[in-house]
């Protein structure tokens, strides 16, 4: 979608950018308009000097940095605000199971811990406090697994239907705000913002905010336990907690600061993705792949250095967590050691320390610190919901003064029959000091035809934007029917008026969709009325009639195309009033006059409607009953064409100025033979959208098979992929030892934590009392020496595999765009490769493959885990190890569940979601289309239809969700219940002793926990394999035109001037179907001036896009030079090189002017600042200084969004020029521009011709009846050529659309 500027500017804008992102955020530019001043002078020099009068923008500093500012959050209160009775109830419910799924957890260690005091009796007594105790912790297991399926459920359903209600009333709040609300906005960022809060909003209702609960009942249940069993240990072993929670928060706040750095680079990295991709043509016909190239690894190499940091801090602050634990086992046995040892009593109890206390005491604060962790990410994620809710209700509790979101009880209005201006004065919001009118006083009444017609930046865009009530007046008011505008309801004033803008704005739908958003209720009669007063004879062409989808933007069609649609959505409205804002600019002349004399027919016929129109080519409304002239903000002149002549002021000077380079009316282009009736056409509208559906539908089966069929069949080049890595091949090696040692402490632990509860049930015999003691101070330096150990090997696995990991992902990502750069532009052309697309694998094929490298440390932490378990186990009991292997894979399930839960990783991408956020953007990018057209209440009935089909089975979905939860939470407790129970088996009966069981049930165990943290690391291998898939597709497609590494003849001496087209016949790759060149000839000599006319799709573009190579002819070929050379034998980026072409929708990036017009120089080439400066003054680049503006230094803005139309386009006629080519492309270059500013480039144009080919494409003869050539095109071929005399002199087509010039 084109995105809506942030006010009207009275030049055709160029192509912008969809979805561009900037690492710059500025307030947007307002319209190219002038203050009001009162003219001086005389009024005739005025309107036909060759000055520029356009009024540039002021000049800002757009680089300063922005003050930061404290986020402002809404309260809690605010945040819950939505919920009703049922949802109340549903989040009572998940609060209270949470609860009682976190004190589960302290229980199971007070039974843990008196099984262990049981183990230490005589055999009978352990086997029948182990039945009960077994059954108990059984017990236990099953009501923590029924707590967490609730919890679970009940804050997913919680979550869903609240995020359904904010995404909602978000997208309507947003519909229902003024245009100058917009105005303010970076529009491109502001649909990002919103899926970013509403994404906020639901992480923080969902399994955060309950596992944040069920943490806070764990932590503080296990701390009430700890203290109660033995306050005096439990003293001493909180100590640490400082220690702990110091560490979480100076590490947590440094990594989340890496994190917030590399995204930030990554961010400036992909608007440099995004502004090539978008300006691909651009980028390719200047040359300037490599140099955006080197742009994109600058970027890239800031995020690798930032990831890096990231992952070494990371692993800084993992392995301190895990050192502060490992530490506190030895803390908490030594203290236990002395006061078992010197038997002293305990104070919580009055009896001595038992075993089975201290164990549940320590692993009591174990577990209580451990969630005491836990519960930081859900306070952080309900502090971003809350800001995002301020955000939200910032928007909610906005009340525009325009627009009406809740019942509007302002008057009625059926019907328009005048409009007036009294004394109006306007300023735009997004810059208030710059006045755009000043004391404007017109009136318009129904049945009219009435025109404004100015200069660039006179304010006649500004004036329409008024009366469609866009804005309300600075001061002054406009009437309605005498009465103030604002007093009658907006959307009722709106369907009163029909709306056609310069550019044609159209939905992602089809055209039939995009042409009844003016009348739903429209029957068929009134749809066909309307398709054949607009012309739209070009659809019957089409494979799917009015069905087709128009693509993005409109994309799909071209400009005429468009604009022909949107007459005809303007026309079906049946209003009161037809506004025409440059609506015709975009047709050639057969179409221009046709829709033309529709317009004039209808007034003519239906004296009911009135029309206003908008015009740079004062032949379109000559015959208008009402002419109002504008200089500067004011009205200077007004009444019909021949009074304004008979007065010889500001409008005879500019029709003058006009005529002198025309000597006559435009002409009218050739009409194109054999155009189905309308008969024909209205056989063909009623069909119905099914077609557009299914074929949705068949895409999204078959890229779903090809995943599949990728994850099932094919086998990722680790070798090649690790190819990437080879520089960093040093690091393989100590990150995956890191790797071994993180894995394999847990296990090792586990035999420390044994032989210390041994060495504890010692202590009650006097007789090994001592070496019970000194076994104990020994494992506490084991456990010293493991937390050491563990620190180190998680610096070193995250620290290496980051390096790995970010190193690969930058070549990935750079040997990418250099893929894309390679690729001949027909490949653009495929819908599956649209820059949006590009972009998106751009960031995330290489993160996901990446993900395949870092995998192997989290496989060597799991394995190592397992292996080292495993092989504790069957030393010490083989029996008790076979029964404990069984639950591995188990706990290994069970773990991954609930660590993917509790880290939110769970999350499923829903396609209604997705198509609806698809409406949220292109509703956002085209305000003023959506509110001229009233369409708001039907967008918000579509985005609610979509959004509640996610809503659908949600309480079973959510049910089955929070059941996965709770078995993974659950099964623990069965597990450690059977693991003792097994153990007093084999003690009864003989066959291993308590240590030994102990040994094998606690290696398996912590090996089981181990492998289930690591396996959570190891990322979405199925959505890895298909990047890698389509990652090695591209970089391996062998591109037909490769324009990055050419391998063509550069010559020595060649004449590039001279080209020649032999029976050339060509289709457009992904429309075979359409015929577009039928076999062309023609030669034409260096240093010839060659002018291209002919209707729309008649081959004019393609010509030039074959010149320049961004195609090759199916059949037939292109020559350069007298010795005839086949072009696709020659160096494509040489040939290049000579060629400087200008675009009808000029693409500018966001940098200086001068950057822009150097833009296409090669590296290392220099100009002199003598020739930019000629350069400059050819293309009246006089506007760059004035107005504050910085020359050359003037920063041009997102999509050079701070020109003007016209000054876009004249910076890209000197970037054109800076290059002194051999052969110069004209698509329209002076289209964007008025009268004045036209004459003046024209004359330009000439002069830079001068000595060199030029091929110029025209609608208006008028701007090439002086070419050396001129090639009439119609239906694919070249029907006549030959210089104006000659054809003029032949009497065929040329001299046909002469002669119905002067009818």
């Amino acid at each position: 979608m084109q995105c809506c500027e942030p006010a009207v500017n009275d030049e055709k804008d160029a192509v912008n950018i969809p979805g561009e992102t900037t690492p710059i955020e500025s307030v947007p530019a307002g319209p190219e308009e002038a203050p009001a001043e009162a003219p001086s002078g005389d009024l005739k020099v005025a309107a036909v000097a060759l000055e520029d009068e356009e009024a540039p923008p002021m000049a800002e500093e757009e680089t300063a940095e922005p003050v930061k500012a404290k986020p402002t959050k809404a309260s809690l209160c605010k945040l819950f605000s939505q919920m009703d009775a049922v949802e109340a109830l549903v989040l009572v419910v998940g609060t209270l199971c949470a609860m009682a799924h976190g004190v589960a957890q302290p229980l199971l260690i007070v039974i843990f811990g008196d099984l262990i005091d049981a183990l230490g009796g005589s055999p009978e007594e352990v086997q029948r406090e182990t039945e009960r105790l077994s059954l108990t912790m059984c017990a236990v297991g099953g009501g923590a697994l029924v707590a967490a399926t609730l919890q679970g459920a009940c804050f997913k359903i919680f979550s869903d239907s609240q995020t359904m209600k904010f995404r909602i009333m978000y997208f309507q709040d947003i519909l229902h705000q003024d245009v100058g609300w917009f105005d303010t906005k970076e529009v491109s960022a502001l649909s990002a913002e919103i899926q970013d809060d509403l994404s906020k909003i639901q992480d923080a209702f969902g399994d955060k905010f309950g596992n944040g609960v069920m943490a806070l009942s764990a932590f503080l249940g296990g701390f009430a336990c700890a203290f109660g069993l033995g306050w005096l240990l439990a003293l001493i072993l909180s100590a640490v907690l400082p220690f702990m929670a110091m560490g979480t928060y100076f590490v947590g706040q440094a990594v989340a600061e890496v994190q917030m750095e590399s995204q930030g680079w990554y961010a400036k990295a992909a608007s440099v993705v995004e502004e090539c991709l978008y300006g691909m043509r651009t980028v390719v016909s200047f040359g300037s792949e490599q140099k955006e190239l080197e742009r994109f690894s600058i970027a890239v190499a800031q995020t690798r250095r930032g990831g890096i940091r990231n992952g070494l801090r990371i692993g800084l602050g993992t392995g301190f967590s895990w050192f502060v634990e490992y530490s506190n086992y030895a803390l908490a046995f030594f203290a236990g050691m002395n006061f078992a040892y010197h038997r002293e009593l305990n104070p919580a109890t009055g009896e001595p320390w038992r075993t089975g206390d201290i164990m549940t005491i320590f692993f009591c604060i174990f577990i209580g610190s451990f969630f005491m962790g836990q519960i930081d990410p859900s306070i952080k994620a309900i502090g971003s919901a809350q800001m995002a809710a301020y955000r939200f209700f910032k928007v909610h509790d906005n009340k525009p003064a325009i627009q009406r979101r809740d019942a509007d009880e302002r008057k009625e209005v059926s019907s328009i029959e005048t409009f007036a201006f009294e004394q109006v004065h306007f300023s735009y919001p997004a810059r208030p000091t710059v006045t755009v009118l000043g004391g404007v006083t017109l009136t318009i009444n129904r049945g009219q035809k009435v025109a404004f017609v100015g200069e660039s930046g006179s304010g006649k865009s500004t004036i329409m934007a008024l009366l469609e009530r866009f804005y309300d007046p600075s001061s002054g008011v406009v009437y309605v029917n005498g009465w103030d505008m604002r007093t009658f309801k907006i959307n009722a004033l709106r369907k009163c008026i029909g709306y056609v803008g310069q550019e044609p704005v159209l939905f992602s739908q089809s055209i039939r969709a995009n042409i009844m958003q003016g009348n739903p209720e429209a029957t068929k009669e009134q749809f066909q009325q309307a398709c054949a007063d607009a012309q739209l004879t070009f659809v019957d062409s089409l494979p799917d009639k009015y069905n087709t989808f128009v693509g993005a933007g409109g994309g799909q069609l071209s400009g005429g195309q468009k604009q022909r649609i949107a007459l005809a959505r303007a026309l079906l409205k049946e209003a009161s009033f037809l506004f025409l804002d440059e609506a015709t600019s975009a047709l050639d002349n057969t179409s221009e006059k046709m829709i033309q004399q529709t317009i004039d027919n209808i007034s003519s016929t239906t004296r009911s409607l009135g029309i206003v129109s908008i015009a740079h080519r004062l032949s379109t409304i000559r015959n208008s009953d009402l002419i109002y002239v504008l200089s500067r903000g004011q009205v200077v002149e007004q009444g019909n064409h021949q009074s304004l002549m008979e007065k010889k002021g500001v409008y005879y000077a500019l029709v003058a100025a006009q005529e002198s380079s025309q000597k006559a009316e435009e002409a009218e282009e050739l009409e194109l033979p054999n155009q189905p009736t309308v008969a024909v056409l209205r056989q063909n509208t009623g069909q119905s959208d099914e077609s557009e559906m299914a074929r949705k539908e068949r895409m999204k089966k078959e890229e779903e098979d090809r995943e599949k069929q990728i994850t099932d069949k094919y086998k990722v080049p680790m070798s090649r992929l690790l190819g990437y890595n080879k520089p960093e091949w040093a690091f393989f090696m100590p990150a995956i030892l890191g790797a071994l040692i993180e894995g394999s402490a847990a296990p090792i632990c586990a035999l420390a934590l044994v032989g210390s509860m041994d060495a504890f049930f010692k202590l009650e015999f006097a007789t090994v009392r001592d070496e019970a003691r000194d076994d104990i101070v020994f494992l506490c330096f084991v456990f010293l020496i493991i937390a050491a150990s563990v620190q180190i090997g998680n610096i070193i696995e995250h620290g290496g595999f980051a390096v790995l990991a970010e190193s690969m992902t930058a070549r990935l990502r750079v040997d990418i765009l250099k893929a894309i750069f390679r690729q001949e532009i027909g490949f653009h052309d495929d819908p599956e490769n649209t820059p949006g697309m590009m972009s998106k694998a751009l960031e995330l094929w290489a993160f996901r493959v990446s993900t395949l490298c870092k995998s192997i440390g989290a496989k060597a932490a799991a394995m190592s885990s397992v292996l080292v378990g495993v092989i504790i186990a069957f030393i010490y009991c083989w029996q008790m190890a076979l029964v404990m292997l069984g639950t591995v894979p188990i706990m290994i399930a069970a773990n991954s569940v609930q660590m993917l839960v509790m880290l939110g990783a769970s999350k499923v991408d829903n396609e209604g979601i997705k198509h609806a956020a698809q409406i949220v953007s292109d509703s956002v990018m085209n305000a003023r289309t959506v509110q001229a057209l009233g369409v708001e209440q039907s967008l918000v009935q579509m985005y609610t239809s979509l959004v509640g089909k996610s809503t659908k089975g949600m309480w079973t979905r959510n049910f089955l969700a929070g059941l996965g939860f709770g078995v993974a939470s659950g099964v623990m407790f069965f597990v450690i219940a059977g693991g003792f129970y097994y153990a007093s088996v084999l003690r009864r009966e003989g066959v291993a002793s308590f240590n030994d069981t102990m040994m094998a049930f606690m290696g398996i165990f912590y090996a089981g926990l181990g492998a289930g943290q690591a396996a959570v690391f190891m990322g979405d291998a199925a959505k890895a394999k298909v990047a890698c898939h389509d990652m090695f597709k591209l970089l391996d497609r062998v591109s037909k035109i490769d324009g990055l590494e050419p391998k063509g003849e550069i010559p020595s001496k060649l004449d590039a001037g001279t080209i020649e087209f032999e029976a050339v016949k060509f289709f457009y790759p992904f429309r075979p179907e359409v015929q577009v060149l039928k076999g062309v000839n023609f030669k034409i000599q260096a240093g010839q001036s060659v002018g291209l006319v002919g209707p729309s799709g008649g081959g004019k573009s393609t010509v030039m896009s074959l010149i320049q190579r961004f195609y090759d002819p199916q059949e037939g070929a292109v020559y350069v030079g007298e010795a005839r050379r086949p072009l696709h034998e020659l160096n494509i980026r040489w040939w290049r090189r000579q060629i400087g072409f200008v675009g009808q929708e000029p693409v500018l990036f966001n940098t200086t002017v001068r950057n822009n017009i150097l833009y296409g120089l090669e590296e290392g080439e220099t100009v002199t600042e003598e020739y930019i400066k000629k350069c400059e003054e050819m293309c009246n680049l006089k506007f760059l200084y004035k107005s504050g503006n910085r020359g050359l230094a003037t920063e041009v803005g997102p999509r050079g969004g701070r020109l003007s139309g016209g000054q876009k386009q004249r910076v890209a006629i000197c970037r054109a020029l800076i290059r002194n080519p051999a052969v110069m492309l004209l698509d329209e270059a002076t289209s964007a521009l008025d009268s004045q500013s036209e004459q003046i480039v024209q004359k330009a144009l000439e002069a830079a011709r001068d000595g060199r080919t030029s091929f110029a494409i025209a609608h208006r003869l008028s701007t090439i009846s002086g070419c050396d050539v001129i090639l009439v095109n119609a239906d694919g071929r070249v029907v006549e050529s030959g210089t104006h005399d000659e054809l003029m002199a032949h009497k065929g087509v040329y001299y046909k659309l002469q002669m119905q010039s002067r009818k």
